[in-house]
């Protein structure tokens, strides 16, 4: 028998429930890292929004002042007063000639200031035009935003847009949801945090999204807040969703690996490995010795577990469908077997059918188109159990027809083991009757047994249908039914299934013994029992 590890089984089922419960949940994380970074994507371009504003707004403002750069301090310095004093955000405004300041809107002259532009704002006239700067001429230690708008190479308007302003931007932003929130310019940034400014790589360390403007950049990193509210809304979701993927793969897993999905899988690479193997248990015509025929019987050369029996593998191919692939596997085995022309004419082979072959014509089919032209020659015989039900009536009985229009009889096998035996009679014509082995008497006192096959075989006589008696042990059962005329006979008593080779020999030595039956037992004997389908 095939053993079948149910340690590997809980095994291997428990790593694909861990698996499943894994991947959902990594795919859980997946999805909640995917809303994080949607809501900052959201948050980041709603902060880079309202510094644009800031700063759009201010380069407006220093762009109009640009008339106003090579005239006179004592010309314009009211408007410039009075434009740094109504334009929001600006710390100052000053006019720049020369490379130097020499107008201020926080100053009231009618003299020109004459300040050199400080050393680290002079990249201001060679391209640069905003950058931040710790401090302003008379505001000292308090962070700004340095903007310039040249009118040439030496001149232009600079105007300073106060930290404070941006910083309170960039905190408004920033809720409970994110860390941090940063403006960055270059190589320098301005937080969240408060007005310091600080070095980019130091500021913006840890940003989980980045965004740039035509000005600047802006970055942001979320909470352990933000994280923990989306694992809170997501984790039900998943949990239920990975639970329930986990049992289905887990349970799918677990018949998958179960000892009759393992045998199936085993059974159907035996076919495609030719594992299979046809042997033939003998049918004897009890009035004259001769071996008039043989059953075909599947054994399985397993090549780990050696020979298996019948009934470890024909019900589990039966339920599962590999019946149909197993019998054409058996019929071209007796096509090969019987073509070789060595048996004499005549001789008939019977072959087992299941239910599922009785719900359509494919057994005909194959039946022809494997074993069609030696039929005339070898005539089979399809048995078909009672042990089975039959679910559609109908169809069973389009097969028998089918079957009998192409020169198939059929027999009606194991009769009286089941509750079926009379229904299948009055349901369907048989050819062919086989007694079971269990109601043929074991002694002589056996009356009651002797009482019920004695009426089994009435009624196969009236009904005009040939009698075999399978099971057939002693000679007692043998002197038994030849005095009751009954045609044929199978059993230990004559021979057990054994190889084609053995068979032929077995017919030739055969063909006409008178009434003493013999009992060979070739090499190549299977030591079954032999009432296994095939």
């Amino acid at each position: 028998m095939i053993q079948h590890s149910r340690v590997v089984q809980w095994l291997v089922t428990g790593l694909v429930v861990t698996v499943t419960l894994f991947v959902v949940l990594f795919l859980g994380w997946l999805r909640v890292h995917h809303l994080s970074q949607g809501f900052l994507e959201q948050e980041a371009q709603r902060q880079r929004a309202a510094l644009e504003r800031i700063v759009t707004t201010a380069e407006e403002t220093l762009t109009g002042a640009t008339p106003w750069v090579g005239r006179t301090c004592g010309e314009v310095n009211s408007s410039l007063q009075a434009t740094g004093s109504l334009s929001p955000y600006f710390r100052s405004i000053w006019l720049v000639s020369h490379g130097k300041m020499y107008c201020s809107s926080v100053i009231r002259s009618n003299d020109a200031i004459d300040m050199p532009l400080p050393a680290e704002l002079v990249p201001l006239l060679t391209g640069t035009r905003e950058m931040f700067v710790a401090g302003t001429p008379y505001v000292r230690n308090a962070p700004a935003l340095a903007l310039f708008v040249p009118t040439s190479a030496t001149d232009g308007v600079l105007g300073f847009i106060d930290g404070v302003y941006l910083t309170e931007s960039l905190h408004s932003v920033k809720t409970n949801d994110l860390a941090w929130t940063a403006m960055t310019i270059g190589r320098v940034s301005l937080t969240s945090e408060g007005p310091k400014l600080e070095s980019v790589g130091v500021a913006t360390r840890g940003a989980q999204v980045t965004l740039d403007s035509d000005h600047f950049s802006t970055s942001l990193a979320g909470s352990s807040a933000l994280t923990r509210s989306l694992i809170a809304g997501q984790a039900p979701v998943f949990l239920a969703f990975g639970g329930i993927i986990a049992l289905l793969l887990g349970i799918l897993t677990f018949r998958h690996l179960g000892p009759a999905q393992s045998m199936r899988r085993k059974i159907a690479l035996g076919i495609k490995r030719n594992e299979f193997k046809v042997y033939y248990q003998p049918v004897m015509e009890l009035a004259t010795g001769r071996c008039a025929g043989a059953e075909a019987l599947m054994r399985w050369h397993h090549p780990d577990a050696g020979l298996v029996r019948p009934d470890a593998f024909i019900p589990l191919a039966e339920s599962n469908g590999l019946i149909i692939e197993l019998t054409r596997a058996l019929l071209k085995q007796i096509r090969n077997d019987v073509a070789r022309g060595a048996l004499p004419q005549g001789f008939h082979i019977a072959i087992n059918l299941a239910e599922r072959h009785l719900r359509d014509t494919t057994i005909v089919h194959d039946i022809e188109r494997l074993y069609g032209s030696l039929n005339a020659t070898y005539p089979m015989i399809a048995e078909i159990t009672e042990r089975y039900v039959i679910r559609d009536t109908a169809a069973a009985r389009n097969v028998m027809a089918e079957l009998q229009r192409h020169g198939i009889e059929t027999s009606l096998d194991d009769f009286g083991a089941e509750n079926n035996s009379i229904g299948y009679l009055k349901r369907y014509d048989f050819n062919y009757l086989k007694i079971d082995k269990e109601f043929l008497p074991v002694t002589e006192a056996d009356t009651v047994t002797r009482n019920i096959c004695d009426s089994i075989i009435h009624l196969a006589e009236r009904l005009d249908m040939t009698i075999v008696a399978e099971g057939v042990e002693n000679e007692m059962q043998a002197n038994y039914l030849r005095a009751r005329n009954v045609t044929y006979a199978q059993g230990y008593l004559f021979a057990r299934p054994i190889a084609f080779d053995d068979l032929v020999q077995f017919a030739i030595a055969h063909p006409l013994r008178g009434l003493t039956p013999v009992n060979p037992m070739p090499a190549t004997v299977a030591p079954m029992p032999p009432r296994m389908a095939g």
